[in-house]
């Protein structure tokens, strides 16, 4: 599902009471890459896809989205303000909703 080749990779799924962990590499190439710790809820993936999909399908297209959003400038608030120039090493990824103009939306029509 990953339609940004380089941009991230998932690199390991982990279940956990509230939803599902995963192990993120974002970036490509050893020097230009950093890792991260992305959680995705029971709650908001019912909520984007309605359970018709994967979770982990579910978190490719939110991190899709907010890199894209991150890379065009699009974002909601000011992102490199916030975390420096690059994502927190651990975040949910309802994190996306409040940075990315129209990501609910986008998700439950694709859904």
């Amino acid at each position: 599902m990953n339609d940004l080749p380089g941009q991230f990779r998932v690199m390991e799924e982990r279940e956990t009471p509230r939803g599902w962990s995963y192990r993120v590499v974002v970036g490509c190439g050893e020097d230009h890459s950093t890792e991260h710790e992305v959680t995705l809820s029971w709650v908001d993936h019912n909520y984007w896809c309605g359970g018709t999909q994967a979770p982990s399908v579910t978190a490719e297209r939110v991190l899709c989205a907010l890199l894209r959003a991150i890379g065009g400038h699009e974002t909601v608030e000011a992102f490199p303000a916030r975390f420096g120039e690059e994502l927190p090493a651990r975040f949910d990824l309802s994190l996306a909703r409040r940075l990315v103009r129209g990501l609910d939306a986008s998700l439950r029509r694709a859904s």
